[in-house]
């Protein structure tokens, strides 16, 4: 099951940090470059807000390989153990396409702030660096 575990993580966890960064960095980009919007997107409160906005979204569209990874790494040892796309397929069956939202508010509570601290000071840090010469 390790390896099927493994396997599941990635698709979740590659999918979710790429969509966190671009919805991130879309709407930074769009608020700088929109002259009725009149505020600075640099600020840690907008990055913590905007690092939210993002991070809920990444955590909602991802929670199907969550449900995935979720029952793959749970499932009974006494049973043949299922890969992603078998588990997906069971996951369906059983539940239809709502079931792979199911638990989308917790996961996005969790993730929203998670990545709203995360990216507000990762871009304090790249701030600092940048205006002191560190890199």
């Amino acid at each position: 099951n390790v390896i099927r575990a493994w396997s599941s993580s990635i698709w979740r966890d590659v999918p979710f940090g790429a969509i966190q960064l671009a919805i991130f960095e879309l709407t930074k980009s769009y608020i700088l470059n929109d002259p009725d919007i009149d505020f600075d997107s640099s600020t840690l409160l907008t990055e913590a807000i905007i690092g939210a906005f993002a991070g809920g979204w990444g955590a909602f569209l991802t929670n199907p390989f969550d449900i995935i990874t979720t029952r793959i790494i749970t499932q009974s040892v006494d049973e043949d153990p299922l890969g992603v796309l078998e588990m997906g397929q069971k996951v369906y069956e059983e539940g239809g396409p709502l079931a792979f939202f199911v638990g989308w508010q917790a996961r996005v509570g969790y993730w929203a702030p998670a990545i709203s601290i995360f990216l507000s000071c990762y871009c304090s840090v790249r701030q600092a660096g940048v205006q002191n010469g560190w890199f």
